[in-house]
């Protein structure tokens, strides 16, 4: 691990909104952010693990995931590059972590001791303040994804729940034509179905002008909307 100081796109990241160069800088040295690289199929924390900073995806996807007794997994959130996680942690040091955060490609992370990032003796710093009101606006904005994610999951068929998942990456997009993050069988996990039912319900709606897609590329058609939903 190092200590990852400033590069260009660090302004692009949601935690550091409002923040120049010096003062991201002085977030970094302050808080000993640090860096780490993840490989491919690792885990950062595993359920039970204690959580011990704020992390921030720099490259690569992380996935928050929960795993039954029997392995079988289901993804909560899909995290790329400028994603924040273990935010729902803060305050709580010591505890431990509900949920895994699976590696689903070769990533880097920043990471940051939540005990210097929330007990500092000194945050009066306007660096340091526009830190916690990031992080304030971090935590609502995942919720809303959450409650997203539960919209999705309420849906009482496959069908609907394809839908519902379809059309608010319809919406994040601006577009009907747009990428999806996952391949069948991470689509299914994060739908909480069976692969196969998935792949045969896709094939199903695209014979009835409902989508259209080619691998992850999809396109909502109007005739998606109404009565089918």
């Amino acid at each position: 691990m190092a200590v990852k100081m400033y590069t260009p796109n660090y302004m692009e990241i949601p935690l550091f909104q409002g923040l120049d160069r010096e003062e991201i800088n002085e977030v970094l040295q302050k808080f000993h952010g640090l860096i780490k690289h993840f490989p491919k199929s690792d885990y950062i924390y595993l359920a039970g693990d204690c959580v011990e900073n704020l992390c921030v995806v720099l490259e690569g996807t992380v996935q928050m995931i929960k795993e039954d007794i029997w392995g079988e997994k289901s993804i909560i959130a899909n995290l790329g590059a400028g994603s924040v996680f273990a935010e729902n942690f803060l305050g709580q040091l010591g505890d431990r972590s509900a949920v895994s955060y699976f590696v689903a490609s070769d990533s880097e992370v920043l990471m940051l001791p939540l005990g210097r990032t929330l007990f500092d003796s000194d945050t009066s710093s306007k660096a340091s303040q526009r830190l916690m009101c990031n992080i304030v606006s971090i935590l609502a904005d995942n919720n809303t994804r959450l409650i997203e994610k539960t919209e999705i999951l309420c849906k009482k068929t496959l069908r609907s729940k394809i839908l519902a998942y379809l059309e608010q990456e319809a919406r994040n997009h601006g577009c009907r034509s747009f990428t999806i993050p996952f391949n069948r069988t991470d689509l299914a996990n994060y739908l909480d179905a069976d692969r196969s039912a998935l792949t045969r319900e896709l094939a199903r709606m695209k014979e009835e002008g409902l989508i259209d897609f080619t691998k992850n590329n999809f396109e909502l058609l109007a005739s998606a909307h109404g009565d089918n939903v």
